[in-house]
């Protein structure tokens, strides 16, 4: 049975001007899995990302974590931070060590402590190389590795990402979403805020629409990009993966296989066990 690492119940957030960024908010999160974010601007994710992490005080609704209420902002903060968009953001210190010791030494940790999870960190984000380098002078993929290794050295349980590929190349996408499956094996849980349907109908174990504060559609992929009514409200397009495999359906084409494709080589592999090539 799954194991839920995060309750949210009638979470709702209404701004100083009176602006209400939340509406009765719910739902849950397993551990281990790649949870994508998606909405308009003012759809109401930062403001929820914010309520996650601590940033915001939380006075209406419940917020819980491994079962537990914690409605403290600390407490939040002890579990969950952010990845920026922008890696440049985030890197402070002189050289990698000391970035990513940054965290664990503001904790009052013991000097052993710290360099074990420093060290430990590196080794889950394949930068134990690079630990005297300048940040600065890094790839971009490269600096992601090690803001993501500054949060895992605290030992959060749940990890948010803001836009992990946007203006990406493809190439950079890839070693994202390398990343990605790697922190979810050392059961990681991960809430990730994008625009690109391709992405997140590729890489989501669930994913949830807002709009206008309120959720408007959770669930797979599949089912998420099939609803065309939840994809004009929150202005989603239709993965192109998708659009293609049910043109094939529709012309009889390809067989209905239980498992829709989700990437390219996925769709591939159904179009050449059909022998449309040959066709």
């Amino acid at each position: 049975m799954s194991e839920i690492v995060l309750e949210i119940e009638d979470l709702s957030y209404v701004y100083m001007d009176k602006n209400k960024a939340l509406s009765d908010v719910s739902f849950q999160i397993e551990r281990g899995t790649k949870v994508f974010f998606h909405g308009a601007n003012g759809a109401g994710k930062t403001t929820l990302f914010q309520c996650l992490n601590g940033l915001l005080k939380v006075k209406q609704g419940t917020i819980k974590i491994d079962g537990k209420p914690a409605q403290k902002e600390k407490d939040r903060m002890r579990a969950i931070s952010m990845v920026f968009q922008n890696a440049n953001d985030q890197i402070i210190a002189g050289n990698v060590f000391d970035e990513v010791a940054f965290g664990p030494l503001n904790m009052g940790l013991s000097e052993d402590e710290v360099i074990l999870r420093v060290e430990n960190a590196m080794k889950v984000m394949n930068i134990q190389h690079l630990s005297n380098k300048p940040p600065h002078f890094l790839s971009y993929g490269q600096k992601k590795r090690v803001t993501i290794a500054s949060i895992l050295s605290m030992s959060q349980k749940i990890i948010i990402l803001d836009e992990p590929t946007a203006g990406l190349d493809a190439k950079q996408t890839e070693e994202i979403i390398f990343i990605l499956d790697n922190l979810v094996e050392h059961g990681i849980t991960l809430l990730i805020s994008t625009h690109d349907s391709e992405f997140s109908f590729r890489c989501a174990d669930k994913i949830i629409v807002l709009h206008e504060g309120e959720l408007i559609c959770e669930g797979s992929p599949e089912y998420v990009f099939s609803q065309n009514d939840v994809l004009c409200k929150a202005s989603l397009n239709k993965p192109v993966i998708m659009e293609i495999y049910e043109s094939l359906l529709e012309n009889n084409m390809v067989k209905n296989y239980k498992i829709m494709p989700r990437d390219k080589n996925g769709l591939l592999k159904i179009i050449k066990r059909e022998g449309i090539y040959e066709r």
